[in-house]
């Protein structure tokens, strides 16, 4: 029997070595894995499979940004992936349990708008459309054509020409003397 369940943080060791089996050691090489390099999966909504106590499917969710490169306000939203399953248990319906729970997790936690970087024939059955014809880049200007989205109707469109970058903290705000260090220059 196939359970989901949320990550823990002694599972990570085993989701890399599914992650090193499902994508090869290029994996490092793809222009998601670049948003993923200085950011941390958004808490709560890492997913993983187990069968046996053994993990055999994963998911996660990054923080990311869609600046607009024509001067409007940067677009907040979330980055799906990987979404990996096992090669013992593919094709039964893993990595679409996966999908919807997470989904479901990160839609209650209010977060409606999520890109990935994947097959748009997979996909579509959960509602994600290709970004084109917007243009929008990834770090090293590859895999634009790959670039999907969900997202309500109600929510603002994704930039027609923007760029997907990890969001800068917050500054923290120290006070100095009666001034804010951010007014000392």
């Amino acid at each position: 029997m196939i359970t989901i369940d949320r990550e823990r943080p002694f599972d990570k060791a085993a989701i890399e070595k599914l992650l090193d089996v499902a994508f090869g050691p290029d994996r490092f090489n793809k222009s998601s894995y670049s948003l993923r390099e200085n950011n941390q999966p958004v808490a709560g909504l890492s997913y993983v499979a187990r069968k046996a106590d053994k993990i055999v499917g994963t998911v996660r969710y990054w923080p990311i940004e869609v600046r607009d490169l024509l001067g409007g306000k940067p677009v907040e939203a979330l980055l799906l992936g990987p979404l990996a399953v096992s090669p013992s248990v593919q094709g039964q319906g893993v990595g679409a349990q996966l999908m919807h729970k997470s989904m479901a997790s990160a839609n209650g936690a209010g977060h409606d708008r999520i890109l990935l970087v994947g097959d748009y024939a997979y996909y579509q059955r959960f509602g994600f459309e290709p970004v084109l014809p917007r243009y929008i880049t990834l770090p090293g200007g590859k895999d634009a054509r790959r670039l999907l989205v969900r997202q309500p109707a109600t929510t603002t469109s994704l930039p027609s020409v923007g760029k997907i970058v990890v969001p800068m903290p917050e500054p923290v705000l120290v006070p100095v003397a009666g001034a804010l260090l951010s007014d000392v220059a």
